[in-house]
């Protein structure tokens, strides 16, 4: 899908759900901002992969099911399945990012696409090891980096708003920000199933991406 058209999916997807997932964003968003605050570093490095995980099981509950976006307990998963694999696969996401942009500023930031989808792929299967969630998370988004960065891009425009509004407008956009990521990731994944069975359409896929040859 196209970026218009994933924001658009992902606008109706919010429709009668806006307020709660704006409610789990503004969650994930005070809980972050206190574990940043705090001057213990380690609890942040702790609680960030479980917290993603858990807001992409709550992201992809509403953009797969009719659930009314009240299920905020489904943030909190990440800390019970599994928390240790969410705890080392945002570690050695950081870590792994972190050695790249050493290298160079670019090639960083296109290994954060590569490794992007981590999180989403733990959140359905929480028993995969770290390394597998994000080997997979690579393999998916073979061909689909520059697509990542254009969607992203799409909601420059919005965050600008965002932040003339004091900043404080920043808030209204993330539910639809993150819905649109988390529609991104579901549009992947049934592509990524196609592939399986047609190679020729993997190689359409991967053929346009200026990114793929970081992949490594």
């Amino acid at each position: 899908m196209r970026a218009s058209e994933l924001r658009k999916m992902s606008w109706n997807h919010l429709k009668g759900r806006y307020w709660m997932v704006f409610v789990a964003v503004l969650i994930v968003t005070a809980v972050f901002s206190a574990a940043s605050a705090s001057t213990f570093g380690l609890l942040t490095l702790i609680i960030t992969g479980p917290i993603y995980v858990g807001l992409a099981v709550y992201l992809l509950n509403v953009v797969e099911t009719d659930t009314k976006g009240d299920k905020l307990e489904l943030l909190l998963d990440g800390f019970k399945k599994n928390v240790g694999n969410a705890i080392v696969a945002y570690i050695l996401v950081t870590l792994f990012t972190l050695l790249w942009t050493l290298l160079f500023i670019i090639p960083g930031i296109i290994k954060a696409f590569a490794y992007s989808q981590t999180f989403y792929i733990l959140a359905e299967q929480p028993d995969l090891a770290p390394t597998e969630a994000i080997r997979k998370s690579q393999e998916m988004m073979k061909g689909h980096k520059m697509r990542l960065f254009l969607l992203m891009l799409s909601f420059l425009g919005w965050f600008i708003l965002g932040f003339l509004a004091f900043g404080f407008g920043v808030l209204f956009v993330l539910p639809y920000f993150q819905t649109t990521l988390a529609n991104f990731y579901v549009d992947l994944r049934g592509a990524k199933k196609m592939i399986v069975h047609a190679d020729d359409v993997e190689q359409v896929n991967q053929s346009d991406d200026p990114f793929k040859k970081y992949d490594v």
